[in-house]
Parts: structure tokens; C-alpha cells; sequence
């Protein structure tokens, strides 16, 4: 009696929709699904009007009634685990009636390809200096702190020269005297008068003398530390009072307005550098930063341990951004081709027979997988570059390459 009931509603809610011819398979699947939702729920219904009615008949016990009970629980259990069921049973065939792998297809196009060396260098400051003084002395006065810039020619550090000071007043007076004996002398020697010995003696004292005065003056010179260009105090290593010397750097000097970038290639390719060739360099601290400069030394000699040739670059740095002792990646185009038939190199399949890529075609209508023979050449930034094997208009497969394989059909994405 249940079940007739069931297969009248359904029948009664099938008949209130009008047949259309032009329905399509998701209204027919929402029509189907709704429908096996109203059966569980109408089941479920009818085993709870079955208890009702026992518990309402008297001449049921109440053990009875409690087994029951039990069996409209777990009937209706049944129901919704039934329900679940066809819901996953459902799935499976929607599934199973369209299931194509999809696949992302590139159209095949001239375009432009491009080929890069890449090597990686070292940024050095083209002026910087280790700064020592030329005489040894203990430091008297240090005018400069960590982070000045400066002139060249500006002072720096100044070490004790009292001994030379005493030494050049010493000698003030006796060059003075020796000047004026020299002057008078040598005005009475072109009037002929007084003998050549005393001209000639008086003479060699004064040259004698300005000799030692200018190497005192020197040798106070070479306890002065002066900026030898335009630059920046990066660092002082010593401090006021301490004793320097030749052997130890007081000073490190640099200016960042021009840098140079050493690199080097392997000698493989010796005949693709030259210098005067425009190169990119970037920095991995500086994403986004990239420089382009001429080369402007290619080395003549092959460094024999690791068969490498040396390049250098130089390069303005305008804000002082680049720093030296930074890593550089630099770039040498090698290779530019306009017309090129370009894939994604993981694209690229290979079999006993070479290598090959993948290609959709329209098939009577679908979109049908077919493998297609190439001829590869060089690769960079995971493009290779087709020299035979595709023509323009060719659909490459450029993503689900993995899941799929010549004759069978797929589901085209964007």
C-alpha cells in the first residue's frame, strides 16, 4: 500500500510539469532530483503515520510498541542513508556523461624571442681607498665622523708634528739670514765687487737651507691625511691619541657615484661578448632595479682553473642604491629572433622517436589530442624556441600536457 502511494505522488508531481521537447539536461537532472527529495520525505512521513497508528491501537503491547518504534527509526535511517546515495549516484553519472580532461591550449604565433647569458658579478666602487698616512706619528686631531661627505683635498686627520714645527722655526731665522747675505752679495757681485768664492759660498747656504725647509714642509705634509677625492667617510679605524702608520688604515674612503661590475663568462662564449655590447644588470636586494650599461673591458686571457674570461661594466648610480660588494645577475642578449615559433619548455615531451608536443584539433567537431614532431633550439625565462614541426595556428597544449595522449578528446579551458 506504501509504495503505491509513493509512485502515485510521484506520478501526480510528473504530471503537473508539461512535457517540452526543448528541455534541457539540467532541468531534467533538477526535475529529477527534487523528485527523489519529495520520496524520501513523503517515505519518511509514512513510517511515522505507522507508528502513530500502532501507538494509537490498544491491542498493541507496549514491549511491542517500543520494537516498534525502533524499526520506524531506523527506516527512516535507511531513507536518508538511500537519499545520500542516489545524490553520490547522481554525481557520478553527471560525471561520468561529460568527463573530459581539461587541457589549455596556445595559439602558435610569430613573436619575439629573446636569449640571455647569464653570469653573475661583484659591484666594486670604482674610486675607494684605504687610507693610511704616509709618516708614523700618534693621531693629534681627527676632523671627520663616520658618514661625511667630503671634498678632495679636504683634511681628514692630522697626526703630531711638533718635533717638525720646532725644527722649521729653528731654521726661519737661518734661511732669513742666509736670504739677506745671498741678496746683498749677489748685488755687489754684478757691480763686480767682492770675490766670487764669497758669491758662490752664501749662495749654496741659502739653496742649502730652502732644500731643508721644503723637506720639513714635506715631511709636515705626510702627517696630514687628505681626502683624494670626492667621496664619503665610511668608516674611521682609530681613534684620537693612537699611533698610526703606512702599515695601518685609518680611513675607509669610497664614493658610490660610479661603480664598476666584474663578471665572468664562461669561454664557451668568447665569440658572443665584445666589448662596446650593451648588457642588463640586476640586483637581487633591489627587485625591479635594472641598469643598462656598455661593456667596457672584455679580458684577453682564460683563467685556466675555471675556464672563465673576465668582463667589467661600469655604471652611474644616481641616489646611491647600489652598494659595493652587492651580487649582480648580468644579462647578455646573444640571440634575437622576431618571428619565432615560441612553447613553454615544460610543454616539451620526448620519446624514443624525439621530441614532441601536443596539439588539439577540431575533429568532427570535438577537440581531439593529436602529437606533433619538433626540432628545438635554445631556451631561456622556460620558453624554448621551435625551429621545424609547427606551423602559425597550431593549438599547443600548454597545461594538462601530463594527463593526456594522442586520439583522445578534451575539454578546451582559458
Amino acid at each position: 500500500m506504501k509504495k503505491i502511494i509513493v509512485f502515485a505522488v510521484i506520478a501526480s508531481l510528473a504530471a503537473c510539469s508539461p512535457k517540452s521537447e526543448n528541455k534541457n539536461v539540467n532541468e531534467l537532472i533538477s526535475k529529477r532530483d527534487s523528485l527523489q527529495k519529495v520520496r524520501a520525505e513523503i517515505e519518511q512521513q509514512l513510517n511515522s503515520i505507522h507508528f502513530q497508528i500502532a501507538e494509537l491501537d490498544s491491542s498493541i503491547n507496549p514491549n511491542d510498541l517500543k520494537v516498534i518504534k525502533k524499526i520506524t527509526m531506523q527506516k527512516n535511517r535507511i531513507v536518508g542513508i538511500e537519499q545520500k546515495i542516489s545524490s553520490l549516484e547522481n554525481q557520478m553519472t553527471a560525471r561520468d556523461q561529460k568527463l573530459l580532461i581539461p587541457v589549455e591550449v596556445k595559439e602558435i604565433q610569430p613573436e619575439l624571442f629573446n636569449h640571455y647569458i647569464v653570469t653573475y658579478g661583484d659591484v666594486e666602487a670604482k674610486n675607494y681607498a684605504m687610507i693610511s698616512p704616509e709618516m708614523g706619528g700618534r693621531i693629534e686631531k681627527i676632523y671627520v665622523s663616520n658618514g661625511d661627505y667630503v671634498s678632495k683635498g679636504h683634511l681628514l686627520v692630522s697626526l703630531n708634528t711638533a718635533a717638525i714645527d720646532k725644527q722649521i722655526e729653528g731654521l726661519k731665522g737661518s734661511l732669513e739670514l742666509s736670504t739677506k747675505t745671498f741678496s746683498k752679495l749677489d748685488t755687489l757681485y754684478k757691480q763686480n765687487i767682492g770675490s766670487e768664492i764669497e758669491y758662490l759660498t752664501a749662495k749654496n747656504t741659502k739653496d742649502n737651507l730652502e732644500s731643508q725647509m721644503e723637506s720639513l714642509q714635506a715631511q709636515k705634509r705626510m702627517a696630514q691625511i687628505r681626502a683624494p677625492f670626492d667621496g664619503i667617510v665610511d668608516k674611521i679605524f682609530s681613534k684620537e691619541g693612537e699611533i698610526a702608520g703606512p702599515s695601518f688604515p685609518v680611513i675607509e674612503f669610497v664614493n658610490l657615484k660610479k661603480l664598476i661590475v666584474k663578471a665572468r663568462v664562461s669561454e664557451s662564449h668568447i665569440d658572443k661578448v665584445f666589448k662596446g655590447e650593451t648588457v642588463e644588470i640586476r640586483f637581487n636586494s633591489l627587485p625591479g632595479h635594472v641598469v643598462k650599461a656598455p661593456i667596457t673591458q672584455v679580458s684577453k686571457v682564460i683563467n685556466t682553473k675555471s675556464r672563465t674570461f673576465g668582463i667589467e661594466m661600469e655604471i652611474d648610480n644616481p641616489g646611491d642604491k647600489i652598494k659595493p660588494n652587492m651580487v649582480s645577475a648580468i644579462m647578455i642578449n646573444d640571440l634575437v629572433v622576431k618571428d619565432a615559433f615560441v612553447v613553454p619548455s615544460l610543454a616539451i615531451r620526448k620519446d624514443i622517436t624525439g621530441n614532441f608536443v601536443y596539439v588539439v584539433n577540431k575533429v568532427n567537431g570535438a577537440n581531439v589530442v593529436g602529437k606533433k614532431y619538433i626540432t628545438t633550439s635554445l631556451s631561456y625565462d622556460d620558453k624554448t624556441l621551435i625551429t621545424n614541426g609547427l606551423i602559425a595556428g597550431d593549438n599547443v597544449v600548454v597545461k594538462g600536457f601530463h594527463l593526456v595522449s594522442a586520439g583522445i578528446e578534451v575539454n578546451l579551458i582559458k
